[in-house]
């Protein structure tokens, strides 16, 4: 039976959709499940192509057979985001100041601030301290320690003052809040008026064959406390005081990155894993990632960006 998605609503039922009922657990369960040096080690092998942009890709006219592919889709899918912002935002003096909410390893920040000199200021906003360890350093390597600012807390709490900036900006991190509406509450708080707000995410699918055990099992393994299907996301950044709030479904393009990184850690596996990743990891992602695909053409989840702006008054 497809699941109601009235039942998926801004608060699920931890119970049923959540790994948590306590955002101190919830935490302490996101860090434990991906800060560690071994996680990194594997999302640069087998999504970075050996570097630290480890986001999921958007795929127009690239050639999935080229060398460093994957990193290619990524800095796209960036580059993609932040144009969407950019033409949204109602320009003030030239200079952009943006914040990343869940910055990961900094790869964003990175790509942005090399490509756009408007950007004065990026802030990476992270919980996990060797991602944020990460960032910090390949912002010095890159010559843009002045620009990026890393900072250790969580979306839900930014330790920021109000209307502090232009842009607030999210790339596959949201699925690991506690609460979307206090996040997009959070967002709304630190963005000037006129500003804008983008981000992409996993969200529920609510496939017409997808069962709520389905739901519930993909939500469990993953660290998803509140699992929203896309019209829901929408909603609840219009609760939060957003306008102007779309949908952009990219579905497709996850199918691809899926795919990929399936074809890449299977690739490892048979080169004898010369990066020497612990080979339980490995084996827990081919199955995974072979399972995600299914997933993707079953309806459990769609991907897609989420733009909207601050009312200017």
């Amino acid at each position: 039976m497809a699941p109601n998605t009235a039942t998926i609503a801004a608060e699920v039922d931890p119970s049923i959709y959540g790994k948590s009922g306590d955002i101190s657990k919830h935490v302490e369960g996101v860090k434990a499940q991906y800060d560690t040096a071994e996680k990194l080690e594997f999302y640069a092998q087998v999504m970075g192509d050996g570097t630290a942009n480890i986001h999921f890709g958007k795929w127009d006219n690239i050639d999935l057979d080229q060398e460093g592919a994957y990193g290619k889709a990524s800095e796209q899918m960036t580059d993609y985001m932040y144009d969407l912002a950019d033409k949204l935002l109602e320009k003030q003096d030239g200079k952009i100041s943006y914040v990343d909410l869940g910055s990961g390893t900094g790869a964003a920040a990175l790509r942005l601030c090399e490509k756009h000199d408007s950007i004065e200021k990026a802030t990476c906003l992270n919980l996990c301290d060797e991602q944020n360890a990460l960032a910090i350093k390949c912002a010095a390597e890159k010559g843009l320690g002045e620009r990026i600012k890393v900072v250790t807390g969580t979306y839900e709490e930014a330790p920021f003052e109000p209307e502090s900036f232009d842009i607030a900006f999210s790339q596959d991190a949201f699925v690991h809040a506690f609460s979307k509406l206090r996040t997009f509450k959070e967002a709304l708080r630190i963005t000037r008026p006129g500003g804008v707000f983008v981000f992409c995410d996993l969200m529920c699918g609510c496939g017409e064959n997808v069962s709520d055990e389905e739901l519930a099992t993909f939500a469990a393994t993953n660290m998803v406390n509140n699992w929203l299907s896309p019209e829901a996301n929408v909603k609840a950044c219009e609760e939060a005081g957003w306008v102007d709030v779309k949908f952009v479904d990219l579905t497709s393009d996850i199918r691809v990155s899926f795919q990929l990184m399936l074809k890449k850690v299977e690739s490892i596996i048979q080169a004898g894993n010369p990066a020497k990743i612990d080979e339980t990891l490995l084996e827990s992602y081919r199955k995974n990632l072979a399972n995600r695909i299914v997933q993707v053409d079953k309806g459990v989840f769609k991907w897609g960006v989420v733009h909207a702006k601050k009312p200017s008054s």
